[in-house]
């Protein structure tokens, strides 16, 4: 899901460059609707936008400019007095501004959300929560300053995203859970499931030809940007990527159980605590593989609508790559996940029996 946001933000920013005259040069900044007029044409809706700048070299300017909506697109929206838009001033061959609409500015409204998110986390999580968060923001930070910039310089997608995954993995948990031997068998039992994930992955996208070149925000970055990858192991890296969080939820979960019953009972034996990993294995992994494949059918609806309507075959369908890709990287980070229970069961039955002093547990 990050990766699909992140190229729906770059494309954003190119169809801007795209759709101003290449010629001129142009500056994205805020502004704020002071005035709005209707205008009704035969064949299109149009709106005369008075607005004022709210940033750059031409703050406080008040420019005025027309907004066609454009029905079935994302810029299918009317304006109103207030609203907060990004626009894009460029100068006109007689050296005067003027200004185009690019998008609706959405930042104050998102910047609200995540100030609710970050109270839940806190109130529910506490000090937890907070490391959490934080944990969550690096894990951003290397892939948006990491595993980007890697993947454009030319390196392989794979090893970049094995490479960011170690890191957010290692980072994530030493920052929950700190530098102890309970941190530290999640991580194996992550990095397991991972690992398992990325070769399934791997060997099906090669027996299934999978290009990597069926979504349209990756014909986009071909045809307008030019930037050449090896775009099948993009793809395989979203798979990876993809599948971190819902291992390391398990490889804690699992853990922590087994951590918990050697604590409470240090008479129980080796077999019984991994009896008792499997046994809780199965209920976590009940849900969880139902919210890993549910995540990605959710993301794909509109593609599914599609294909409902044309009423294709079953064959048709997952013979189509933009179908068997996700099929893919569902299923395939399912079987990680349910591996990931089995290995950490084991892995911290074994470190827990070899280990009595009660310190340990805590």
């Amino acid at each position: 899901m990050r990766k699909k946001c992140l190229f729906i933000i770059v494309w954003i920013i190119l169809f801007g460059n795209i759709v101003v005259a290449e010629e001129f040069e142009n500056t994205y900044v805020k502004a704020e609707v002071i005035h709005v007029e209707k205008v009704n044409y035969k064949e299109a809706r149009s709106q005369i936008i008075k607005l004022r700048i709210l940033e750059g070299d031409y703050k406080e300017k008040e420019i005025t400019t027309e907004y066609f909506t454009i029905e079935y697109s994302q810029y299918n929206f009317d304006l109103h007095k207030g609203n907060k838009v990004m626009v894009s001033i460029v100068k006109n061959d007689q050296n005067q501004i003027e200004a185009r609409i690019m998008n609706i500015c959405r930042e104050d409204h998102l910047k609200l959300l995540g100030i609710i998110f970050l109270i839940a986390v806190i109130i529910f999580g506490r000090i937890r929560g907070l490391l959490s968060v934080v944990s969550l923001g690096i894990s951003g930070l290397i892939i948006l300053k990491l595993m980007i910039p890697m993947i454009v310089n030319g390196y392989n997608p794979v090893i970049g995203a094995i490479i960011c995954s170690i890191l957010i993995i290692l980072i994530s948990f030493i920052l929950i859970s700190g530098f102890t031997r309970k941190s530290m068998i999640a991580i194996l039992g992550t990095v397991g499931g991972t690992i398992t994930a990325a070769i399934l992955a791997q060997i099906f996208t090669k027996l299934c030809t999978i290009t990597g070149l069926a979504s349209e925000e990756i014909n986009f970055l071909i045809r307008e940007v030019g930037l050449e990858i090896d775009f099948r192991g993009l793809y395989l890296s979203g798979v990876l990527i993809g599948s971190i969080g819902v291992v390391m939820d398990v490889a804690m979960t699992i853990t922590s159980v087994i951590f918990e019953l050697k604590s409470h009972s240090p008479s129980i034996g080796f077999i019984k605590l991994v009896h008792s990993g499997l046994e809780v294995g199965k209920d976590v992994m009940a849900t969880m593989v139902n919210t890993l494949i549910l995540a990605y059918v959710g993301g794909s609806m509109p593609l599914f609508l599609m294909f409902y309507n044309f009423d294709l075959s079953l064959t048709q369908m997952v013979s189509k790559e933009i179908i068997a890709t996700e099929i893919i990287r569902s299923l395939c980070g399912s079987i990680g996940l349910i591996l990931t229970i089995p290995l950490t069961s084991f892995i911290a039955s074994m470190m827990v029996e070899n280990k009595c002093d009660g310190r340990y547990y805590k």
